[in-house]
């Protein structure tokens, strides 16, 4: 998605506007009559610092939505001073060329900030940081830079295991694995929230639309379950529950970065702003799979100008 040609102010400037979440999010503003601006790495490379404060400038924004990181866990753990640089450095030149434009913001964070350790109790927003990965460190980075301006109008809103329809996403390679009658084995250890991009990016424009006092804020639907339950229940909601799904451990993978084995978020803060919680995350998988079955013809193309490094990675 192509930053428009046109210069003055806009309601939302999107970053990684070509991700599931960016793309959704830009959606949705048309939908409610916003002026939206979308840009994904070919307008804006999070690497460009200058890039960055010409882009911000140029549209003049009242509020950003940084959706753009490096989201390939394991990849960021080979490539630290990538992540580093994209996740952390590039928010703090966000959050600096907004801040120069008088524009709010919101960042959305992970919850790979936590290590698990308050298992059996969601995470509230104040709790204990202590990322176990690059990828959890780096975007604490990030987390940092924008709360460091202290305004108002700057959020770091925290999501867990987004999903969305279109492109690459977890139910989509369960029920593409099923189809073709290939084993599936999914891990039992790891619990947290999924998240539906839809819903999520309702609650971002609502942070928009109702100003709260800026912060940190969790956003994710409601419930949760290891990602063997998650597969469960995408095969249920796909017509595709007599189809078993074996079990492993997340130690039976062996993959570079570690992750935590809780991470259930505690979204009672933006319910209170938004006077809802996110939908139950299985009610988001039955709207999930019939809307991702349409997009998967339709999501756009890798531009083959962009680097294999960042393209594909985002929220």
């Amino acid at each position: 998605m192509a930053a428009s040609n046109e210069s003055g102010s806009c309601d939302l400037l999107v970053t990684g506007a070509l991700g599931q979440l960016g793309r959704t999010i830009m959606a949705q503003a048309k939908e409610q009559g916003l002026h939206a601006v979308g840009v994904d790495i070919d307008e804006m490379p999070l690497d460009d610092r200058s890039r960055i404060q010409e882009i911000v400038t140029k549209h003049q924004p009242r509020f950003v939505m940084h959706c753009g990181a490096i989201t390939n866990v394991d990849g960021c753990e080979k490539e630290p001073l990538l992540a580093y640089r994209i996740n952390g450095m590039a928010t703090a030149w966000i959050a600096e060329a907004s801040a120069a434009v008088d524009a709010g913001m919101a960042y959305v964070s992970t919850d790979f900030v936590f290590d698990g350790s308050l298992h059996g109790t969601p995470y509230p927003v104040d709790a204990k940081i202590n990322p176990l990965s690059v990828y959890g460190a780096s975007k604490r980075l990030g987390e940092e830079a924008v709360l460091a301006h202290g305004r108002d109008d700057f959020y770091v809103v925290r999501t867990s295991w987004v999903f969305g329809p279109g492109g690459k996403n977890f139910p989509r390679a369960i029920i593409n694995r099923a189809r073709s009658g290939q084993p599936l084995k999914v891990v039992t250890d790891q619990i947290g929230r999924p998240t539906m991009t839809h819903d999520l990016a309702e609650a971002l424009l609502d942070i928009r639309r109702l100003q709260p006092a800026g912060g940190v804020y969790h956003a994710a639907n409601e419930g949760q379950c290891s990602w063997h339950q998650f597969a469960v229940d995408t095969l249920a909601a796909a017509g595709l529950g007599d189809i078993e799904v074996g079990e492993q451990t997340a130690a039976d993978l062996n993959l570079p970065a570690e992750r935590p084995s809780w991470s259930v978020l505690d979204t009672d803060k933006l319910a209170k702003v938004r006077g809802k919680h996110l939908p139950e995350y299985r009610d988001a998988l039955a709207r999930h799979v019939p809307l991702d079955e349409a997009a998967q013809s339709e999501t756009p193309a890798a531009s083959p100008s962009a680097t294999g490094q960042l393209r594909g990675k985002q929220y």
